[in-house]
């Protein structure tokens, strides 16, 4: 960003950023499609296990992607290996004291100079905050449309990334052109972007909406280590968590674990009959079906969710390119390269790094998978508390950074104009 921003035009500069930054989204488009692809298949090529993507039991071919990426990454660093040592061209900067460069002491007073900038310091926290409370809804965003609108781990990755993905690509460049004809300044940018950042933490809220039905996981109480599945009617049966057989009784609400857990003693096609279990819970008929209890409305709720989201997405990133250029504007010329390092391993450090929402994820499961004593997957979660944390805290992270570009937005006006060239007066 640092090269082109000083090979291009400042006025043309949004336009090539949005470019920049919707070619940056092929990337995770073509993973989401990967993943879709490989995750219908079964992991292991030379065997087939009798049942399909909609089993609990079916683990998709997971390391196909690994393989195809890392066939990719080998060719694109190709045309890298043969780059000359410095770029040609380039801007015509200049050096903050005589022997700076690229040494350490140069580097070293460049830092000192980027501490003590409060816009660059304000926009950091802001996008420490915006990355997080996005990229963890993302990460978790497969994993949260499986379990609650009852979809394969394929169609899941393809529903929860893809349409949201393209509004993404759609509104950079799109925000890129709107800047370049109408080049607003700092105060009206930071003022626009306080405004899509509330928009998107309302939107995460809004997100809470679409759910399906309640599927409730017959138990016997509740422990630290999630639901209790052993009762009086299953107690002699030696139930195991080990594999997750869900097996749904005739009121279409309940789900037991397994036909073990629901006390079945015997199966004709794919019912179970002769269940203790559902006698205990006052289930006229003890008769239960294999698989998940369905709800024929949750489609439905699927897609309002599918579709909402990519206008959040599409409204909240209009902008996109705006950011760039406030970051690169409110710096000296000689520290573009430096900045824009720092600011990127700070943010990985920082943002890009879903452990706090993978334990939020792993403290609403009900059932763990156990295994020879040791704790395996998650096999049923509390999908409500799923529901709440996940958009709760995604749009509070979203807050957040709304809060300190208000910062940036009263100091604002300290920045250099956006769109004039270094020379010009």
């Amino acid at each position: 960003m640092a090269y082109m921003d000083d090979n291009v035009k400042k006025e043309k500069a949004p336009m090539y950023f949005g470019v920049i930054q919707t070619s940056m989204m092929l990337g995770p488009l073509l993973a989401y499609l990967m993943s879709y692809t490989f995750l219908k298949y079964h992991e292991d090529p030379s065997s087939a296990p009798g049942f399909g993507p909609e089993d609990p039991l079916f683990i998709g071919r997971w390391w196909a992607g690994f393989v195809l990426q890392g066939v990719l990454l080998l060719v694109c660093a190709a045309p890298f290996a043969i780059f000359p040592r410095r770029l040609p061209g380039g801007a015509k900067t200049t050096k903050a004291k005589e022997g700076e460069g690229i040494h350490l002491t140069g580097l070293w007073a460049a830092l000192k100079r980027l501490i003590k900038n409060p816009i660059l310091i304000l926009l950091l926290i802001y996008e420490i905050f915006w990355t997080y409370g996005g990229y963890g809804h993302t990460m978790m965003l497969p994993k949260y449309m499986e379990n609650q609108f009852r979809l394969s781990a394929s169609e899941a990755s393809l529903l929860s990334g893809t349409p949201s993905l393209c509004a993404l690509m759609v509104a950079t460049p799109i925000g890129g052109y709107l800047l370049y004809k109408f080049k607003p300044n700092a105060k009206f940018l930071t003022g626009s972007l306080t405004v899509f950042i509330i928009i998107r933490a309302l939107g995460f809220l809004i997100l809470m909406i679409p759910k399906c039905e309640i599927i409730q996981m017959s138990s016997f109480g509740l422990n630290e280590q999630g639901l209790i599945l052993e009762g009086p009617c299953n107690t002699n049966c030696s139930c195991s968590t080990n594999v997750f057989e869900p097996v749904c009784a005739r009121d279409g609400k309940t789900v037991y674990f397994s036909p073990c857990h629901a006390g079945c003693t015997a199966k004709i096609n794919e019912s179970f009959t002769d269940c203790s279990c559902l006698d205990s819970y006052g289930l006229e008929d003890n008769l239960a079906f294999e698989g998940f209890c369905f709800d024929h409305g949750c489609w439905t709720q699927a897609l309002i969710y599918t579709t909402t989201f990519p206008i959040i997405i599409f409204l909240s990133n209009l902008l996109n390119a705006a950011k760039p250029i406030i970051r690169l504007r409110c710096i000296d010329t000689e520290d573009k390269s430096v900045a824009l390092g720092v600011f990127e391993t700070v943010l990985s450090l920082f943002a890009l790094f879903p452990v706090f929402f993978g334990a939020i994820v792993d403290s609403v499961c009900l059932v763990w998978e156990n295994n020879c004593g040791q704790t395996g997957n998650c096999w049923f979660y509390d999908i409500t508390k799923f529901n709440y944390l996940l958009h709760g805290i995604s749009a509070l992270f979203t807050g957040f950074a709304a809060i300190f570009m208000v910062a940036v937005f009263f100091l604002s006006t300290r920045m250099k104009d956006l769109y004039k060239e270094d020379g010009d007066v």
